[in-house]
């Protein structure tokens, strides 16, 4: 497992201050083996650390895992049962945490919302939501280990022809839901191809991601619907798992009480799992996978490569102008929730009951 996936961790903790303040005590994990995870935390210079395959597990029904001191730890852990962590310190503050993105062969940016603080010190629960790139790559065994975790629902996000080019597994293997409407994107494509300086492309892909509002209104309205009434474990995603995913996720985020520049880590920890160059590679070798078209990618090459940078990456400054652009035009993605989205303060209040802990 490339230890960036480690590294990225502790950068998600240094850019959420809010969140790492709520308790003191952090903690993140990341595979670095078949067989092994890597612990670090912050907060603490003792724990001890207790894990289960149940994600809401209480800390007497799961298996003391070992005493640590320091600020890291290398446990054993196989794969699956998936294993979740509680890290408990001597004063009695304790955090959950698990590998945020699951050590999947073929998947695509596929990773865990849970373990972010909320404002008022609560966890989102593990195990729960989870985020993800196209699917079509997931080999028998990734299919065998989602299924373990139970997800009952995937909603995607794709249009018709890239559900078409790629379609998900599920739909032919069975067990999730695979839910979908069909749109035209073509619109928002056109106007990223005007993009000619690194300035333009942040904001011009700023004002993409609202306007996936009017273009995903339906769909993510249907998500929250579906969070509402506790369908879950669900899934969603895009292409990437970084656009129309992004601004889901920030949506959730935002709605589930979780502080900006939290939101904002999250957005950015994509272009650490996937960076720009991945998907120039891809494209510059004609895979079938990157998610991008052949007449998409031959625009794309004739881009500034500052601008196509922007594009393939997932910059903080993108998600932090689009979630001012929602302040200024409906208060705050919450409320956008409220006015375009379904949602209520008792919803909203639901949201918080299920999926923080």
């Amino acid at each position: 497992m490339d230890r960036r996936l480690f590294l990225t961790g502790a950068g998600a903790l240094a850019l959420a201050p809010a969140a790492r303040a709520a308790t003191g005590l952090d903690a993140k994990a990341a595979r670095t083996a078949p067989g092994t995870v890597r612990l670090g935390w912050t907060g603490a210079r003792a724990v001890s650390v207790f894990v289960s395959a149940d994600p809401g597990a209480t800390k007497a029904a799961m298996r003391p895992l070992a005493a640590a001191s320091g600020a890291t730890a290398d446990l054993a852990a196989p794969v699956s049962p998936r294993p979740y962590f509680l890290v408990a310190a001597a004063d009695g503050r304790q955090t959950r945490v698990a590998e945020r993105l699951l050590p999947l062969e073929g998947g695509r940016n596929f990773r865990d919302l849970g373990g972010w603080r909320a404002a008022d010190g609560r966890q989102v629960k593990w195990g729960r939501i989870y985020r993800s790139g196209v699917m079509s790559g997931l080999t028998a065994p990734d299919m065998t280990y989602l299924s373990k975790l139970g997800i009952t629902v995937i909603c995607d996000l794709r249009s018709p022809g890239e559900r078409t080019a790629e379609p998900n597994p599920f739909l032919k293997a069975g067990g999730p839901e695979v839910v979908a409407t069909d749109y035209d994107m073509s619109g928002s494509m056109a106007s990223l191809m005007k993009l000619s300086n690194r300035e333009q492309a942040i904001q011009g892909f700023a004002d993409a991601y609202v306007s996936f509002l009017d273009m995903l209104t339906p769909h993510y309205t249907d998500m929250f619907a579906r969070l509402v009434a506790n369908e879950g474990p669900l899934a969603f995603n895009c292409s990437a798992g970084k656009d129309r995913t992004g601004v889901a996720s920030a949506l959730i985020l935002s709605v589930l009480g979780v502080p900006r520049e939290t939101v904002i880590a999250d957005y950015a920890l994509t272009q650490v799992y996937t960076p720009p160059s991945y998907y120039m590679k891809q494209m510059a070798s004609g895979a079938g996978t990157s998610g991008v078209s052949a007449r998409q990618a031959q625009a794309f090459a004739k881009m500034p490569p500052e601008v196509l940078q922007v594009i393939m990456g997932s910059d903080p400054e993108v998600m932090r102008r689009a979630l001012a652009s929602m302040d200024v035009k409906f208060g705050g993605p919450v409320g956008l929730a409220k006015a375009r989205l379904g949602l209520t303060d008792r919803k909203i209040a639901q949201l918080r009951g299920a999926y923080l802990a």
